[in-house]
């Protein structure tokens, strides 16, 4: 009887261990989630992974920290997270500690803060137009994130998009000096802060330039436009701008069609390499769950950057 019992027990042994390789297979595995390159056309980024099809379905705002090993991404504008680990990349999962419905999360270089623009209640932007949006940080902790935390000045009456460069220098939009008049602004991240903002002249005739995707070295951003001439002012499209080697700005050229299409293209961000732009498209504005959808897409840069900037 004995000996029975003891073969019941080996065989129920061998082949737990030998279940455990068909069960613990990784969420992905290699760089970029080990997707394949996309080329110069624009492909969804981790198809069934990260972007799922289907209505009511959101992907927005896709960032890789500086050593592409964390990656931050919005899911029906909340917050989600995967992280590159031995194993592969972990199962995205939601940040907890953000109660709220939030816009354009981007990761700190370092992977170890999470910024993000939080609009107040409806009834405090009623009470104080200030309060409309602001922007907050999460900070990685030993027990998780933070809680999130305002800012402050010098953010004051940010727009809702913005970006993150290698430095921590964080670029944004704000109509402190007017509505759509010189909006982009950049605040130097000096002495572990940020103490003052800098206008960016960048010259953009009639365009609303929304949500700056800077690039890691700062020497070119993509923002997106209202699409000229299009019904109702609703559509958008991508435009690029070149830092010039005294600190001006070209003025900003539609990326083409390649890139923009009838469909709504937002929140750019790009590579830690430079090789390639995250970007939004989706079918509509205003996040109807019944019958919007949103994915993150990528593509290479090579084509629309010149050699010296690439």
């Amino acid at each position: 009887m004995k000996q029975t019992r003891k073969k019941i027990v080996w065989l129920a042994a061998f082949l737990a261990v030998g279940s455990i390789p068909v069960f613990a297979k990784p969420f992905a595995v290699g760089p970029y989630l080990g997707q394949t390159p996309p080329g110069f056309t624009p492909q969804v980024f981790a198809p069934g992974l990260i972007c799922h099809n289907g209505h009511g379905r959101w992907e927005t705002h896709g960032h890789f920290s500086a050593d592409g090993n964390t990656f931050c991404f919005a899911r029906s504008r909340r917050v989600f997270i995967t992280e590159n680990t031995n194993q592969g990349w972990t199962v995205p999962k939601r940040i907890k500690s953000i109660p709220y419905k939030i816009w354009s999360p981007c990761l700190s270089p370092d992977a170890n803060s999470i910024y993000f623009v939080a609009r107040s209640s409806t009834r405090s932007i009623q009470n104080n137009p200030s309060k409309r949006a602001s922007l907050r940080r999460c900070i990685r902790t030993s027990k998780g994130w933070s809680l999130p935390e305002k800012l402050g000045p010098p953010f004051s009456e940010p727009g809702l998009g913005f970006s993150v460069a290698a430095d921590n220098s964080i670029y944004f939009i704000s109509d402190r000096m007017g509505p759509y008049r010189n909006r982009f602004w950049v605040a130097p991240f000096v002495g572990h802060t940020w103490s003052e903002a800098i206008n960016i002249p960048v010259e953009k005739d009639n365009l609303k330039g929304c949500h700056p995707g800077i690039a890691p070295d700062e020497s070119f951003m993509v923002f997106y436009s209202i699409k000229p001439g299009a019904p109702g002012g609703t559509e958008t499209d991508l435009y690029l701008s070149l830092r010039r080697a005294d600190g001006t700005w070209t003025k900003p050229r539609n990326m083409g069609p390649g890139i923009n299409t009838g469909y709504y293209e937002f929140g750019a961000r790009i590579s830690p390499d430079k090789k390639y732009m995250f970007f939004t498209r989706s079918t509509g504005w205003n996040l109807r769950p019944v019958s919007d959808t949103g994915d993150i897409y990528w593509v290479e840069l090579k084509e629309y950057l010149p050699e010296s900037y690439r």
